[in-house]
């Protein structure tokens, strides 16, 4: 049986969600979905792909999302596709593509719906699903890397120029980048959760040379700030700490980073976050060298502490039999597995306590242990004080240091 073109648009939208806008000879015959964004946002950019001369080609607007274009010049069919993005649309975008679309603002509720229910989606997925429908459409394969130019030659010739030159004068001068050894040293401390060490070693920091990688001194500081925060996330994952708490950290401080207008304020925040990752895998003390399959346990116990996770889960997740996980888990760190569950869950507990006005009852029912006086007594036999007594000791050290 043959299925026609539009039917076959319809079961890629149900299987991508990607929003899609069906043309025969410019005349509208389909959207996906129903509930689309204001025409008044999307009249520009569909304008300007249904008159282009090029049957296949995406472009980016100014809210960095992605729409695509294909046509079949023989039928007359043609696609529009999206608009997606590869990162959340936050409240300011959302302001601004109000502001500057001069659409109602009673629509802000309709655009933030539309970009919630569609799926984020990488440039390289986006454009491999154009070519899956310009595919269907014409019948013509399509290599993505050659069509959209995803590699660059002539950027990288540009950038082997810019290079080439730069390191000529720097040889020339004698003047070279001297961060490698220091930040081996750094990061080292970070790995292996060394926080005497790392205070005794940030006294000695001499000065270094960074290089330039921003037009002015803050964007400097800024950049520089994301690559040691994202250098420090894969040595603290390395170290112990789990991969999603590793990568929210990281999110959360370069988000306070980015909100900041002091270089100075950026240092000092660089500190702040070299010493909390370090604790934090300080506190996970997790050796080194483990197992692929033993650093998958952590991970998706890390990832599934507010569930009633068993050994037995974690075996099945990692195709393995239970025993063995659970033998090669003892051998390979010192303590069984679901003493370990219990540790993740405890730990989990503290910073909740620590961080969330959340109540006892919350933490315990989020954490699921089978009663709040079940999760009290093994919290005080951990920590040799009851959840909150915690709670109102880090209080009352953090008014003390204020």
């Amino acid at each position: 049986m043959n299925i026609d073109f539009e039917q076959k648009l319809n079961m890629i939208y149900h299987a991508t969600y990607v929003p899609t806008h069906y043309y025969v000879k410019s005349n509208l015959k389909a959207v996906y979905p129903s509930l689309s964004l204001p025409d008044d946002y999307l009249k520009h950019y569909k304008d300007q792909l249904l008159s282009a001369q090029d049957n296949l080609l995406y472009l980016t607007t100014k809210e960095f999302a992605y729409l695509g274009f294909c046509r079949n010049p023989e039928t007359g069919e043609s696609v529009v596709l999206g608009p997606v993005c590869s990162i959340p649309l936050g409240d300011e975008a959302i302001d601004h593509l109000i502001s500057a679309y001069s659409l109602p603002v009673q629509m802000r509720l309709q655009i933030i719906d539309f970009f919630h229910q569609t799926p984020l989606f990488s440039l390289d997925q986006f454009l491999n699903i154009l070519a899956l429908i310009y595919t269907e459409m014409t019948g013509n394969d399509i290599d993505i890397f050659a069509r959209f130019r995803i590699v660059n030659h002539e950027r990288e010739e540009e950038i082997g120029n810019v290079h080439s030159r730069l390191l000529y004068e720097r040889k020339e001068e004698q003047h070279y980048h001297d961060t490698y050894f220091f930040e081996q040293a750094y990061y080292g401390f970070v790995e292996r959760g060394d926080l005497n060490g790392l205070k005794d070693f940030m006294k000695t920091v001499p000065p270094l040379d960074v290089g330039s990688v921003a037009q002015d001194s803050l964007r400097q500081s800024k950049n520089i700030f994301i690559i040691t925060i994202a250098l420090m996330t894969r040595h603290a994952i390395s170290g112990g700490l789990d991969i999603e708490t590793a990568y929210l950290l990281s999110d959360s401080y370069i988000q306070e980073a980015e909100r900041m207008t002091d270089a100075t304020a950026i240092t000092l925040l660089t500190a702040t976050a070299t010493m909390d990752f370090t604790r934090r895998v300080s506190d996970a003390k997790i050796p080194s060298g483990m197992s692929t399959d033993v650093f998958r346990a952590i991970q998706f116990i890390s990832n599934h502490i507010n569930r009633n996770i068993s050994v037995s889960d974690i075996a099945k997740e990692l195709k393995m039999d239970r025993s063995t996980l659970s033998r090669k888990f003892k051998k390979e760190l010192g303590f069984h597995i679901s003493s370990y569950i219990m540790r993740r869950k405890l730990e989990e507990a503290r910073s909740l306590l620590h961080y969330t006005d959340k109540t006892i009852s919350e933490i315990s029912e989020y954490l699921c242990f089978s009663s709040q006086s079940y999760f009290q007594n093994v919290f005080r036999k951990k920590y040799c004080c009851t959840p909150r007594e915690y709670r109102k000791s880090v209080t009352k050290s953090e008014t003390h240091v204020r």
